[in-house]
């Protein structure tokens, strides 16, 4: 990333919390020494007008707020707290019984990939398979998934669903890795991924990236990854 447009994303996200639409710009411009006009008409082109990715991204509806950081703070408790029964039944430290499917035949794994059309909010999440692919195979893998949801209002609410889902499918070790916006073109054929996300961090969007070029529904696809925006 270049020292200007470095430049311009940190004035978007000095924008974003302060809240006040000329703030950022006037603590920037100096160092770049153009004229408003020009300034803003370069802002929009290189990050779009709500510090989005461009390219006609709608902006984000929410961004975040004491509940939603209460509520995501909660949810990494609740998988933090679930991850370590998980260790202490390994080492034999605690009774509890493990309803852990231990044959192939019981296990469906979960997609990798849930993205809607459209520009919403995503997590990029990883966790252990509840049992091994095959006869021989080293162990359960970790598989790390990407879901965006369309509604999501808060990334929580897309990273939620998915945790529920690999409790009760009998994945371990799950982790919320970060989030931030995916917008997908299904008729133009094109996705990007870029911003953060204000309760769990920003994903590693290569890695984001990675994980869809391997599901065989995007192949066809140009896609792209940005740790602009919002």
């Amino acid at each position: 990333m270049t020292y200007t447009r470095r430049l311009l994303s940190l004035a978007l996200a000095f924008q974003r919390r302060d809240g006040k639409s000329k703030l950022g710009l006037l603590i920037v411009r100096p160092h770049l020494c153009v004229p408003p006009s020009t300034f803003s008409s370069t802002l929009i082109a290189m990050a779009g007008e709500d510090g989005n990715a461009g390219d006609g991204i709608p902006p984000a509806e929410f961004t975040t707020n004491a509940k939603d950081q209460a509520e995501a703070a909660k949810l990494l408790a609740r998988i933090a707290s679930s991850s370590s029964s998980e260790a202490a039944a390994a080492s034999g430290t605690t009774t509890t019984t493990s309803t852990t499917p231990t044959l192939r035949g019981n296990f469906s794994p979960v997609p990798s990939v849930q993205i809607d059309d459209g520009a919403h909010k995503y997590v990029l999440v990883s966790a252990v398979e509840p049992a091994q692919r095959s006869e021989g195979s080293a162990g359960p893998l970790r598989r790390d998934f990407v879901v965006s949801r369309r509604g999501a209002a808060y990334h929580r609410d897309a990273a939620e669903p998915l945790v529920d889902l690999l409790e009760k499918k009998g994945y371990i070790d799950i982790r919320v890795n970060g989030g931030g916006r995916i917008f997908m073109d299904e008729t133009k054929r094109r996705i990007s991924i870029f911003g953060y996300s204000y309760g769990f961090g920003q994903a590693d969007h290569a890695r984001a990236k990675e994980v869809i070029e391997a599901d065989d529904r995007y192949k066809d696809f140009n896609i792209t990854w940005s740790n602009d925006g919002y």
